[in-house]
């Protein structure tokens, strides 16, 4: 979803087109509404009235990371503070589904597993983790875990499966590549176009979100994801401008007026 409204240029999508382009990327109709109906219950599409019709946004935090995003590309690497910020717990096995969800809660804020009972990330991100929610016989400690910098660099090696990530990155970026050294001609504005650029990056980017924000120098040498990033910009060049033209024609004939009040998002 977040593609479209990219390649579309615009916050705003009417409905009808919405449900055309989801079906030039393979979905039926019947499908395409479903999709609609379960991002709007979850909080990450808003529902406007035009009229008789409706329109769509991107919303809540889904569409507060596409707006970042869009704005302003990736930040900066930060320093190496000196310490990881840890989590400690120990969590009686009776207790295994608060366990679960606390690993679970934890990964999507950015920390990782150095070992059993052991939460580490850049910084703190405990706001994010259901702490207050710990059962009787749990032990939960927040810490640091000081450590020069060769040795956060082998921890976090650890703790992000980076070699895995690397591994990961490189053959995206050589997919890419060859994908372009095979075009026989620039691509024309149509629906295979708009398929083929969504195949192309779906999944690298992805999979760049499994990337911790980490310094430079806690990666491994040679670290491919700057590389994954470059493939991942010449494609949008050279598949980026006929995939708008085509979503632009579409909308001309499905435009809604700007809307200036939006309901409000989780």
């Amino acid at each position: 979803m977040p593609f479209l409204f990219g390649v579309a240029r615009r916050p705003e999508l009417p409905g009808p087109a919405l449900i055309r382009l989801l079906g030039d990327l393979g979905l039926t109709p019947a499908a395409a509404r479903a999709l609609l109906l379960r991002m709007r219950q979850e909080g990450k599409l808003a529902s406007l009235r035009h009229g008789r019709g409706a329109a769509y946004r991107l919303a809540g935090e889904y569409g507060r990371r596409f707006d970042r995003i869009r704005a302003g590309g990736r930040p900066p690497a930060p320093e190496w503070p000196g310490a990881f910020h840890a989590v400690l717990y120990q969590v009686p096995e009776s207790r295994r589904a608060f366990r679960d969800a606390l690993r679970r809660a934890a990964v999507q804020a950015g920390y990782g597993l150095l070992q059993p009972g052991v939460l580490v990330a850049l910084d703190d991100r405990t706001e994010h983790l259901p702490l207050a929610d710990a059962p009787p016989g749990a032990l939960l400690l927040v810490t640091r875990l000081p450590l020069d910098e060769p040795d956060a660099a082998r921890a976090a090696r650890v703790v992000w499966d980076l070699d895995t990530l690397a591994g990961t990155f490189a053959a995206h970026a050589g997919a890419l590549r060859a994908a372009l050294d095979a075009l026989a001609g620039p691509p024309a504005p149509g629906a295979e176009t708009l398929r083929r650029y969504a195949a192309l990056l779906r999944t690298p980017m992805v999979d760049t979100l499994s990337s911790p924000r980490l310094p430079a120098a806690l990666f491994p040498p040679g670290w491919p994801l700057p590389a994954l990033w470059a493939q991942i910009q010449a494609v949008q060049e050279v598949f980026g401008g006929p995939a708008a033209r085509y979503v632009d024609e579409l909308l001309g004939t499905s435009a809604v007026p700007p809307t200036t009040t939006l309901p409000p998002t989780p």
